[in-house]
């Protein structure tokens, strides 16, 4: 009998001992604030990593080292070292962990206890019972949890891609801005130089009794306020190139001495109406918006199968003063005081609220590209009408070059000329920026870079060596 009991009680506690094996232990992790903005520091251009990185997107190996940074090698340093895009990563891990969760499977319970006679009329004073407990799910609940988290997750994955966007956009202003503002300077800088001629040419003829005084003192207010434009604009500079190595992810100093490409870049054509339908249809946060509302619904079937009680299956055995007791439970929950119509009014409304949120997105995305089309090609036509007058002034200036070489003009009306023509180049630039602008508002509506460039994928796993 004293065997029996043993064995009994061993029974009852193995389940128990098992549960503790195969335990995953905490490992602390800590931040230290001060290693951290030690390793950000150390970020550069001439990482190994970053040179791997920028291979496999297929920029060409010949072009190392790079000389000048242009808007595709930065794009490529933005996708591999900016913050955000770590944490877009870590957003989509915990949505891959919201997947594991979803599938489990609910565990066994395990239940025993023990009993002493003072007065015993069987073999034995003690009752022992040992039971286990097999939750059933009803209402194929794990496989709705399963898709619902399935959803979430593909929409964590597409939100990487619209912050890689979202990266790559404010770095394209950031420099369509540097570029414009080096552009704007150099045109000042030769007005400057040319207004200072005509102001010494003036003083040469005031000094002769041909002008006035008056004539001289307009010119150099006209070349104070050439000065004054050219200092802000060069002061612009040294701010926009840090924004430049913000929007990449590297500390300002990184970048202090790297040139930067500020050559004119050509203008994409206006696209056709297709391109609205493709942006309805593959705007990243239109394809994440799709995902959320599935989502919301594996969640309104989810509580909606909860209003069927799940089932606890409970074999047990028990010693009761010598004899041998089998036993089979069954429990369940009943609904008689809810059916969990909360739950499921929330779950509805949850899906009509993302249902309204896909429809005023796309109404959103509509009219982000029909404005941005119309924006692009006003910008278009006025660059258009610039280049002619640039064209026209460029043909007068010349004429006057030719009767200045032939001794019918003057160095004054060559300056002037001069002067006119750098007007009308002033005048193109202006153009030209806006249309740049347009043109990255409608590649923001459409999500997609217009000029046929290709658009990198971030790296799944960043592993710098800082």
């Amino acid at each position: 009998m004293p065997s029996l009991t043993a064995k009994t009680l061993i029974l009852m506690c193995l389940p128990a001992l098992m549960t503790g094996c195969a335990m995953q232990t905490y490992a602390p992790k800590p931040i230290v604030p001060a290693q951290s903005v030690a390793q950000l520091q150390q970020r550069t251009l001439e990482s190994a990593e970053l040179r791997a990185y920028m291979l496999s997107q297929e920029y060409p190996e010949s072009s190392f080292p790079i000389k000048t940074w242009g808007m595709r090698e930065l794009t490529l340093v933005a996708f591999y070292y900016h913050p955000q895009l770590d944490v877009a990563r870590a957003q989509w891990q915990l949505a891959q962990a919201g997947k594991v969760s979803a599938g489990q499977k609910p565990n066994p319970g395990i239940s025993s206890g023990a009993e002493h006679h003072s007065k015993a009329n069987g073999v034995s004073p003690w009752t022992l019972s040992f039971s286990l407990g097999f939750p059933i799910e009803t209402g194929d609940k794990r496989a709705i949890r399963m898709a619902r988290a399935d959803s979430l997750s593909e929409a964590a994955r597409i939100d990487i891609g619209q912050t890689a966007w979202l990266i790559r956009s404010r770095l394209r202003k950031l420099f369509d801005d540097y570029a414009a503002t080096t552009r704007q300077a150099h045109l000042l800088a030769r007005e400057v130089t040319l207004r200072n001629e005509i102001v010494l040419m003036l003083q040469h003829r005031l000094d002769a009794g041909m002008v006035s005084d008056i004539e001289l003192t307009n010119v150099r207010l006209q070349l104070q306020k050439a000065q004054q434009a050219l200092a802000v604009e060069q002061g612009k500079l040294p701010g926009i190139k840090a924004a430049i190595a913000d929007a990449i992810g590297l500390p300002a100093q990184a970048i202090e001495s790297v040139q930067l490409d500020t050559a004119t870049t050509a203008l994409a054509a206006l696209p056709d109406a297709a391109l609205q339908q493709t942006a309805l249809t593959n705007r990243l946060d239109i394809r994440a918006a799709l995902l959320r509302y599935d989502a919301a619904e594996s969640r309104l079937k989810l509580e909606i199968a909860k209003q069927y009680p799940d089932i606890t299956l409970s074999p047990g055995y028990s010693f009761d003063q010598g004899d041998n007791r089998w036993s089979l439970g069954l429990s369940t929950v009943l609904t008689l005081l809810n059916k969990n119509e909360g739950a499921i009014a929330e779950a509805s409304a949850q899906r009509e609220l993302e249902a309204q949120q896909f429809n005023a997105l796309q109404s959103r995305v509509i009219g982000e590209l029909d404005q941005s089309r119309t924006r692009y090609q006003a910008a278009l036509d006025e660059a258009a009408k610039a280049d002619q007058l640039l064209n026209a002034q460029q043909q007068r200036a010349a004429k006057t070059e030719r009767q200045f070489e032939a001794g019918y003009a003057d160095r004054l009306e060559q300056a002037g000329s001069q002067l006119e023509t750098l007007g009308a180049e002033q005048g193109v630039l202006a153009a030209s920026i806006r249309a740049q602008q347009a043109l990255s508002m409608l590649e923001d509506a459409a999500q997609r870079p217009l000029d046929d460039s290709p658009f990198p994928t971030a790296p799944e796993r960043k592993d710098v060596k800082e």
